[in-house]
Order: C-alpha cells, then structure tokens, then sequence
C-alpha cells in the first residue's frame, strides 16, 4: 500500500497553498553539477513530501452544503478500489455526493479530494 505522495504531488499541495512544515516527511535530492560550481554536487534539494497520515490529518471531516453538513465518507470498494467523498444523508438515503473520488490506492483518493477541497475552499489553512 503506498503511504506517501510523489514529490510533484506535494509540491502540488504547497503551490494550493498548503504549508510545507505539515509535509511530515523530506526528500533530499542532490543537485547535478553545473558550470561554474566549484564541489562535485552543488547543492541538496529538501522536498516536503506528505504521507497519508498527514492528508487525512489536513482534510476537512465536514463542511456546510447548503445548511447541511457534508462529511467525509471513505470506504473500500469490492472492485478493489477506494472511494473518497463528502456527503450527506437524510433518514437512509444519500442526498449528497461530491466529489467522488475513485482510486485503487487510498492515499491517490484522499490526495484527489484533497486537491478538490482546497481549489474550493474548503480547507482551513491557518
């Protein structure tokens, strides 16, 4: 099971506005040499990289839609894939569902609704 995003995944995240410092996880990736620089390796690059532990700790467990509370619903699938969403009931029947994401890894489900949650405000960054 993967437990953690690519690097252009996180840096995805940060460019939504997510701080680097909640990425629990570095990447350090060695810069090639380039002319002009004087060491055989330049510099090392710090990527944050987020695990799941840390999407699910930034996902929003429910916002309002309408007057009524959506909450997160995850769950997997017999197909063999995760379901992420956020989504309401009234008595036994689902009367809201967006988005739906649909993902054989969960972290890629979670990182999906995550996107999701932040392009709409949803995400309380501060």
């Amino acid at each position: 099971m993967k437990t953690r995003l690519t690097a252009e995944e996180s840096a995805k995240l940060i460019e939504l506005g997510v701080s680097p410092e909640r990425a629990s996880e570095i990447k350090v990736e060695v810069e090639e040499p380039s002319e002009g620089c004087p060491n055989i390796y330049c510099s090392d690059v710090k990527r944050p990289i987020f695990t799941l532990t840390d999407i699910l700790d930034i996902l929003p467990k429910e916002f309002n839609v309408s007057g009524t509370s959506a909450r997160l619903q995850v769950y997997n699938h017999p197909a063999e894939y995760w379901i992420a969403s956020y989504v309401t009931y009234d008595g036994g029947t689902l009367t809201y569902q967006n988005p739906c994401s649909a993902e054989k890894e969960l972290i890629n489900a979670l990182y999906s609704l995550l996107v999701w949650c932040l392009e709409k405000g949803y995400v309380k960054l501060n």
